[in-house]
Formats: structure tokens, sequence, C-alpha cells
């Protein structure tokens, strides 16, 4: 049996997703087992971790409840406790509730804790829980244009032999070359595998209908079947007389934001590429001919009493907090991985046979 833990340098940096894109890659051939060893009682951490622990229980087929995949909540002055002064009594529980996951298991693939470069109790428990359960470790990097490499080069020298390799996240599409020749350079010149360089996915950073709908604690309107669309861009409705459907047409799979007493606009965006209508300042349903057009596209419309710069700031809020449980996005970080990411190296470190 494989342990492997994923962590990340910083916050959503995307552990989860290299976790999810692992563990669909071998669901065709392994039996995979997913566990989130601790977290903190962060109200947003918290209920994030324990959404991805039911996403994976899922997508995986596991028997355990998601309160055995995500079983241990401590604040950072426990968990440091833990691991400072009772190491052997918190290595004995991680272990019980490891081998109940393990059990007839050829992996289990383990999501660690971020902020491993600026923050010391996450950092520590990267090092002992991999160390404590004998898992090898992948550190996913988020892309930036002056990302503290040195941090993450000590980072992965602590980890020594437990370390398989670095992956560098959301790298938008015209920075991945230039990613390769110096982000990926230094790494290698100090001996750490680049396992891939994964590009920035609009669709894998998107939310739902029904997740907009409820951020701007909205009216949802024809929301059967079209609720779980991804939405990836947003768009303010055109402040000028006229159609406006070239406008609209300059991007596909949006949410479009136009004020209630601007049918027009609203006529004219639902001639395009569109998820969803935001009509602001109503709490109303719209004039018939726009609920006629809408329901001919099923494309679904959300009301709000909320003014236009409000629903700006809400969905700036919900984009920080986005899901990854998604079946859609699971699907295209599968293809995303395959193009982009080392499996090969992987499978032959973990020692893992795919045959």
């Amino acid at each position: 049996m494989v342990a492997l833990y994923v962590a990340s340098s910083e916050t959503a940096g995307g552990s989860t997703t290299i976790c999810a894109g692992i563990g669909k890659k071998l669901m065709g051939t392994k039996r995979v087992g997913f566990f989130v060893p601790v977290r903190f009682p962060d109200t947003k951490a918290t209920s994030g971790a324990l959404s991805d622990a039911a996403f994976f229980k899922e997508t995986f087929q596991l028997p355990e409840s998601v309160e055995q995949i995500c079983p241990l909540v401590l604040s950072p002055g426990e968990l440091w406790q833990y691991l400072t002064d009772d190491l052997s009594d918190f290595s004995q529980r991680l272990q019980q509730m490891y081998r109940d996951i393990a059990r007839d298991r050829d992996i289990v693939i383990m999501e660690g804790m971020g902020n491993l470069t600026t923050d010391k109790v996450s950092e520590l428990a990267c090092y002992s829980i991999s160390e404590v359960l004998g898992a090898k470790v992948v550190i996913v990097l988020r892309y930036t244009t002056r990302p503290d490499i040195a941090k993450v080069i000590q980072v992965c020298k602590k980890l020594g032999e437990r370390l398989l390799g670095v992956v560098i996240n959301l790298t938008p599409e015209p920075k991945i070359e230039g990613a390769k020749q110096h982000l990926a350079k230094q790494f290698q010149e100090s001996g750490i595998h680049i396992l891939g360089i994964l590009p920035q996915l609009r669709s894998l950073l998107g939310i739902t209908v029904a997740e907009l709908s409820q951020a701007l604690d909205g009216r949802l309107l024809f929301g059967n079947g079209n609720k779980n669309a991804i939405i990836e861009n947003i768009m303010l409705g055109a402040m000028t007389q006229g159609s406006g459907k070239d406008y609209f047409e300059r991007k596909v799979n949006k949410a479009v934001i136009i004020r209630a007493d601007r049918p027009d606009m609203q006529l004219a965006a639902l001639q395009t590429s569109v998820r969803c209508l935001v009509l602001a300042g109503t709490s109303t349903q719209p004039s018939p001919t726009v609920l006629l057009a809408a329901q001919e596209k099923r494309v679904p419309i959300i009301t709000t009493g909320k003014k236009v710069p409000q629903i700006i700031a809400e969905i700036e809020k919900a984009l920080e907090k986005v899901s990854f449980a998604h079946p859609e996005k699971l699907q295209k970080l599968g293809n995303a991985m395959e193009s982009h990411f080392d499996f090969a190296t992987l499978y032959a470190k973990l020692g893992i046979d795919t045959r």
C-alpha cells in the first residue's frame, strides 16, 4: 500500500485539484482512498475540507463517512503542542485513523495543509505527518511572477527522500514557457524534480449558477437542469443604447449583470453564449418577453435587490472560496494533467505498476 501526501506552499495553491487529478487517473487500475489528516477550525477552511471530503467520497466511491475522511479539526496551538510535546499520542491517533482508511487500498492520497512557506505549524505538520505515515510528498506551488523559490526549496530539502517533486500550478498559458525556462530550472538545479507545470483553467476557477444565486441571496428562475453550469466569465450590461449583441458576444459561458430596467440589454445577452442573467435592483420577475426568451433557451435568471457595485463585491467574495467539487471541473482537470503532468515519474517513484 502506497501513501501520497500532497501539500501546497500557500493558501489555495491547488492541492485539492492535484489530489483529484491523480486519483482520477488511478481509479481505473487501483483501489484509491482519500484522507485529510488534519484541518484548522477556521470556518471557511473547515467547511471547505468537509466539502472536498464529500466530493472525494462520491468520486472515489469511498465507504467511509466524511468525518472519517477528514477526522481531526485542531487549532494551530493544539496541533503545535501535539507535534512538539506529545507527538507519540498524536502519531498513534493518526495511524489508527489512517489504517481505517487504508484497509484494502492500493494507494491513499492525502490532502495536506497549505501555507508551508509562511506557517510554521503547517510546515511542521507536513514533515511529521508524512514521516509518521510513511508517505511520499508532492509540493504544489501556485504560479506567481515573484515566488519565494528559496523557501520552497528549503522545505523540499528538509523532506529529503520523502519528496517526490514539485508541481507548478495555475500557470497562465502565456507564462508556461517562461516557467519552464526559469522557475523549473531553479528547482532542477537544486536536484528537485518538476512533476508538472499546469495551466490555469478558467473553468476550474468558476462558480456555478446555483453558487452565484446563493452568494447574492437571489431568487433563481429556470434553474432546473442548468443550475450546476459553470460560469467562466462575468460581464456587465452595456450602458449604451442599442441592442448590445456585439458587446455580449465578446465572451462565452458567462453571467451577465444587467439593471432590471433594461429588458433590451437582457434580450441582447440571451442571443449569445450566456450561462445566466443577473438582474440588479429587483426582487420581482422580469418582463414577459425576457421570461419567454430565457425559458426557450433554458437560461437561468437570478433576481436580486442588490445594486450592481454590491453584486460585484459579493461575486469577488464568492470566487475566493470557489469549490472544486464539480464533475465537469474534474474532467477538464484530468485532460490538462494528461498533457502537463509527469505520471510516469510519479508512478516510478511511488513504485506503482499500472499495467
